[in-house]
């Protein structure tokens, strides 16, 4: 066993032969002679069972292993960011090179190509940073080169913004048909996220208590769309209120469904994106304006809250958010937006 430079001990171990007979070694590094000794009776019991990692592993091989390994069983849409991540930036100009020799210059030199698209090059280092600690965790790497990344300065982010006044009156004036009416209503009413409401079943509704159960999102892949029975996190199972201008408007739409989901597609199966997209159109065309998305209403419907005076805690359960920091973020940008007004009025006052 021998001490490095920087502190830490190594063993080299026999792990079998190269083509020219000659012995192959594999480093073990460790912070203490007990965690080496550990890691390399562990090399050894994997070596017995050929379990052995070849050294000429590739970061597009690994690349494979760590998404069919580590990234089961998480979100669709997550999974999708990871797989896109990896095939763009990571196979694309790293696939063929060997995993232990990536170099962190390497990474920072993709980082900084990506530097007018601030959020996929912290997409990257997230990607790599995750993907080389389980290199690490199975002794193929023994330091993370994603590590020492820079990020480009992030430039401030677009202020979310709720419906003008103006927008607010030309939809309440529009005439729309009841299907159409009736998500854009329901959308702006309970700040449901898109998925959410396109899942919503008659039997989710609840007019004696006032009350809509929100328990599943849509999922739409390649157009074909499935009903996850859970949110987009554990928070957003949750009963949102049924206010008074929405029941009228839900009650009548959902007195004359033949369908057990709200919204599908005109077979009668879970809305796809195609279906949505005209639907959408409908409303966006009756509108004149493509500036209102589904989003819009969701961050509509926490400036209503926050303006009837909902308690933070109390909104963040009915948006379904999982961290009360999404919605303290929300409610800290009006009151400094109201403070902005007040203070307005104060100067137009003494002027």
């Amino acid at each position: 066993m021998k001490k490095r430079a920087d502190g830490r001990y190594q063993l080299s171990i026999m792990v079998g032969y190269n083509e020219n007979g000659t012995p192959k070694r594999k480093l073990v590094y460790g912070k203490t002679q007990k965690e080496v000794t550990e890691k390399a009776a562990d090399l050894r019991v994997k070596q017995s069972r050929g379990l052995v990692i070849n050294d000429t592993l590739t970061v597009s091989e690994w690349a494979d292993i760590w998404l069919d390994t580590y990234k089961t069983g998480i979100a669709y849409n997550t999974k999708k960011m990871y797989c896109d991540v990896v095939r763009k930036y990571i196979k694309l100009p790293l696939g063929n090179l060997k995993i232990k020799d990536v170099k962190t210059a390497q990474l920072q030199n993709i980082v900084n190509e990506l530097c007018d698209r601030p959020r996929t090059a912290k997409l990257f280092k997230l990607t790599t940073s995750q993907m080389f600690k389980q290199a690490i965790a199975n002794d193929i790497l023994f330091k993370n080169p994603a590590e020492g990344i820079a990020l480009p300065t992030a430039t401030p982010k677009h202020t979310k913004r709720a419906l003008t006044e103006e927008e607010m009156q030309k939809i309440f004036a529009l005439n729309l048909d009841k299907r159409t009416r009736c998500l854009v209503l329901l959308l702006m009413y309970t700040g449901m996220r898109k998925g959410e409401a396109l899942a919503i079943k008659k039997s989710d509704i609840n007019f004696e208590t006032n009350e809509i159960v929100v328990n599943k999102s849509l999922v739409v892949v390649s157009n074909k769309s499935t009903v996850k029975e859970s949110p987009k996190t554990a928070a957003g199972i949750r009963s949102i209120p049924l206010l008074a201008p929405l029941k009228p408007v839900l009650f009548e739409y959902v007195t004359g469904l033949k369908t057990e989901f709200l919204f599908t597609t005109q077979s009668g199966d879970t809305m796809s994106h195609i279906a949505y997209r005209r639907l959408w159109q409908k409303f966006e065309r009756a509108l004149d304006s493509k500036e209102v998305t589904a989003h819009i209403f969701r961050h509509n419907f926490a400036t209503i809250l926050y303006n009837a005076g909902v308690d933070v805690k109390a909104a963040q359960t009915i948006l379904g958010h999982k961290n009360i920091s999404i919605t303290l973020g929300i409610y800290t940008h009006l009151d400094g937006k109201r403070k902005d007004e007040a203070a307005a009025k104060l100067n137009d006052y003494f002027s």
